[in-house]
Formats: structure tokens, sequence, C-alpha cells
């Protein structure tokens, strides 16, 4: 399942009350990279099953997020372990490079 963020205030509930792995996906619903990437995270999800929550936001939901996390290029992966950021996957990815980015936290 994946969790769709709509404000900074429910990001950041989501990072606080994390006490595993979370990857957030930060995307433009009109953007083909974003969209590909989109994709590719949405079929990893299918048929991950570890100790992972996965959460997207859109890009109009996020404003004051981006300034905070310093967000420069769409699509952004940030993977937070125990509520703190630990990497983050910069620009468009198929499932495969997204499987072979994330295979440490799957």
């Amino acid at each position: 399942m994946i969790e769709v963020l709509k404000s900074s205030s429910h990001f950041h509930e989501v990072v606080d009350r994390q006490d595993h792995v979370l990857i957030v996906l930060f995307h433009r619903q009109r953007d083909p990279n974003s969209t590909q990437t989109r994709l590719a995270y949405e079929r990893i999800v299918e048929t991950c099953c570890t100790l992972v929550t996965w959460a997207t936001m859109e890009f109009d939901d996020w404003s004051r997020v981006v300034e905070e996390f310093k967000i420069t290029s769409l699509p952004t992966t940030l993977i937070f372990v125990h509520g703190v950021e630990v990497e983050r996957i910069l620009g468009a990815r198929t499932e495969e490079e997204l499987r072979r980015d994330l295979a440490e936290y799957l």
C-alpha cells in the first residue's frame, strides 16, 4: 500500500511515526519522468513484502517540504530509517534501476 501525503504536517507525521524504513517519492503528475518512476515504484510496492512504508507526494502538495529537504529535481525519492533521511535518489528510474537503488532497504 502507498500512503499519499497531502501536506507538510502529514509528511512529518508519517516520518515521525516510523520505526523502520520509509520511502517517499516526490513527483509531479504530468511530468513524464515522474510518471515513469511512479509506475516503477507502484510495481515494486506490489511485490515488496518487507517492513517498508511507502508514500508519495504530488508536487503541488509539498512546497514546505521541498524547502526543508532542499528538493531540486523531479522525481526525487527520499529514504528514511527510523525517521532520519539516509539517502536520496534523484531523477527518473526504470523498475530495474529503482529495485537496484533500493535493494538494501527491501
